[in-house]
């Protein structure tokens, strides 16, 4: 009982992220993570030199199309907040 409400106590107390431009930064692991496992998955046969190639271009295509979708948002929270 007692290290069930041990593992609980993480879920009722979250770790504190900041939400500063430097803590975006730990996006990319996870895109590269996500990259890897989807692309993983969803080869036949993997290929290293292949595989590597189809994992940057996904990653770079998620990392573009956040910044950007990041971007469009601040400029459309100014334009509505001036």
């Amino acid at each position: 009982m007692n290290s069930i409400s041990i593992i609980l106590a993480g879920f009722m107390s979250p770790i504190d992220i900041p939400t500063s431009p430097a803590s975006m930064l730990w996006m990319f692991p996870l895109i590269l993570s996500i990259a890897i496992v989807y692309k993983a998955t969803k080869l036949r046969v993997i290929f290293p030199k292949i595989f590597i190639k189809e994992v940057v271009v996904l990653f770079l295509t998620i990392s573009i199309f956040l910044i950007l979708a990041g971007v469009g948002l601040n400029i459309l929270v100014a334009f509505i907040t001036s």
